[in-house]
């Protein structure tokens, strides 16, 4: 699977591209748009878009500084490029950066790029908290730079550029930003911050209440087309196991921890999934069976 998406995300979808493709396929939604209210780095929907699988994407993410890198990266990709052009990669600079990206009062521009370098230097892409690779001392065996090669990212921001007309970008609550897309032409990947981990991961993790509401919103959305995955626990089974379908599938973690780790794809009843759930990661595949 190519990496489609400039930013690295805990969490992220980009290996489920090929189970989104075949779901589309059995459901005729080929030809819709694609939406994600909680996008984060985007990896599924740019994968499909770039692959010619889908007509349009819509990005929306409510933490700030997420929402300003894609609105730069999409609509000022000229100047993103240049700034990644000329940044130094060091620990002076990657303090610099994440002042700005602690400032409200930046520009949308520079709180975009300042999210998406420390994205590329902390470990495992967590901006918030992660902490730059190699330790602020370099004293460890993978530098600062490890995750930064320019020349792989600037090809990343101008296949993003080059689709610009096919790619929106909003910065709205994920439960609002769903009453504000077309039912009928588009299909929602919905991949909201984890319930168990999502607080220590995401400067947005939601808490308690929000998923229920989330479920609770889903469950009304009777004329939609949407899938839905989650870290696998017992709360989030007991929100859908009653009115959807609740399929485990294996995913690689690589936040913090590489470790096996099982989560949820979850989609209504009237949506046709795949007998079989392959996930391809990193050159692996994993299987699930469907559940009887």
């Amino acid at each position: 699977m190519r990496v489609a998406s400039p930013l690295r995300y805990p969490g992220g979808k980009a290996a489920l591209t090929g189970v989104l493709s075949r779901i589309r396929t059995l459901n005729g939604l080929e030809n819709t748009a694609i939406a994600e209210p909680f996008a984060g780095g985007a990896g599924a929907s740019l994968s499909l878009l770039f692959g010619g699988e889908a007509p349009e994407i819509h990005i929306n993410d409510f933490d700030p500084a997420i929402h300003a890198f894609w609105h730069s990266a999409v609509h000022d990709s000229a100047a993103m490029i240049s700034r990644l052009e000329k940044v130094p990669v060091s620990v002076e600079e990657w303090r610099r950066w994440r002042e700005v990206y602690r400032n409200e009062d930046s520009s949308l521009i520079d709180r975009g790029f300042a999210a998406f370098y420390l994205n590329r230097c902390n470990r495992s892409g967590i901006i918030d908290s992660g902490g730059v690779i190699g330790g602020r001392e370099q004293s460890r065996s993978w530098k600062i730079d490890a995750r930064f090669n320019k020349v792989t990212l600037r090809k990343r921001l101008e296949q993003v550029a080059a689709e610009r007309k096919r790619i929106s970008v909003t910065g709205m609550d994920g439960i609002e930003f769903l009453d504000t897309i077309d039912a009928e032409s588009t299909f929602f990947f919905i991949d909201p911050p984890y319930f168990k981990k999502g607080p220590s991961l995401y400067l947005n993790g939601l808490d308690p209440e929000y998923h229920r509401r989330l479920a609770e919103k889903l469950r009304s959305l009777s004329s939609r087309t949407w899938t839905l995955t989650y870290d696998d626990c017992a709360e989030i089974r007991e929100l859908y196991e009653d009115w959807a379908i609740v399929r485990p599938f294996p995913l690689r973690y690589s936040a913090r921890e590489r470790r096996m780790g099982k989560e949820l794809l979850i989609a209504p009843h009237r949506l046709k999934l795949p007998d079989d759930i392959s996930v391809s990661q990193s050159g692996r595949e994993y299987r699930t069976l469907a559940m009887a």
